[in-house]
């Protein structure tokens, strides 16, 4: 990629990897909790965190949320630096994701599956062809699981069948084929035509129609609500402290806190552990 747009991208993430160590310090937040999985390959691993976190076969409801609960911290990049793509990294023992800000509901739950494939799968190795393709199969396998799928009797079915199954799954329409077509459940000439009849109707490039919103972060949503209630603390009092521009501070959180900055306002016993200000 442009260097340009690499060196944004790291910068945004310096920035995020910064507001999460001033927060830790001020709240006890999810502690990394991932299965290990390196030693398996990509459609194991899936079944594995399946089996680990309780997912039985269906449909993930939240795919950020639930990697959340479990110890990732998961941002958002800046729209100057959206063509970095997702990427993730550890530090220290804490694993990250970022994401970018301008894909769609469907899109970014893949984004967000595939990174955690990489956290999963490959120790922070240099990323190649290989490792992309293992990372997708990885999240393939853990957002449509075989069995779920084969549950559903998808056998050679039809565009509208597919569109109608592609949403209860919360995947894009292509991604979704491609899936189906990898556990032999449509032909290679039916998957041609499938991809060609979508690619016809736009869903090569978005997916036209899609109800489905882009998650957000309940951990951070949480936390925001925290700072104002507890600490007094505004979103500007908050980029004070960190020394950066409160739209900078803003951009880490793009689209992932339901309401921007002011906190949110949802509720759910979902987080592992309960957060709260250290002390309490």
């Amino acid at each position: 990629m442009p260097a340009l747009v690499r060196e944004r991208a790291l910068s945004a993430a310096t920035i995020a990897i910064e507001l999460n160590s001033w927060l830790e310090a001020f709240f006890e937040l999810p502690q990394p909790c991932l299965p290990s999985c390196s030693h398996l390959e990509a459609e194991a691993a899936a079944q594995q965190v399946r089996a680990a976190w309780a997912l039985g076969q269906d449909p993930i409801p939240n795919v950020i949320r639930l990697i959340e609960s479990y110890g990732v911290r998961v941002f958002s990049l800046p729209t100057d630096c959206v063509e970095a793509g997702a990427f993730s990294t550890i530090v220290g023992e804490t694993p990250f994701i970022f994401l970018a800000s301008r894909e769609s509901g469907e899109r970014l739950r893949v984004d967000a599956a595939h990174e955690l494939g990489h956290l999963l799968l490959h120790d922070g190795a240099p990323r190649s062809r290989d490792l992309e393709i293992e990372a997708d199969d990885f999240a393939s396998a853990l957002l449509m699981p075989r069995s779920g799928l084969l549950a559903q009797r998808l056998e050679n079915a039809p565009i509208d069948r597919i569109l109608s199954a592609k949403r209860r799954w919360g995947v894009p329409a292509i991604y979704f084929t491609l899936r189906l077509r990898r556990l032999d459940l449509i032909s290679g000439r039916r998957y041609n035509q499938a991809v060609n009849e979508l690619t016809r109707r736009g869903y090569r490039r978005k997916e036209p129609g899609s109800l489905l919103a882009r998650e957000s972060s309940l951990l951070l949503a949480h936390i925001f609500k925290e700072l104002r209630n507890s600490l007094k603390m505004s979103p500007a009092d908050l980029a004070t402290e960190l020394n950066i521009h409160p739209s900078l501070l803003s951009e880490c959180v793009t689209g992932l806190v339901p309401r921007g900055l002011d906190g949110g306002g949802e509720h759910s016993a979902s987080l592992r552990p309960k957060l709260s200000p250290v002390g309490d």
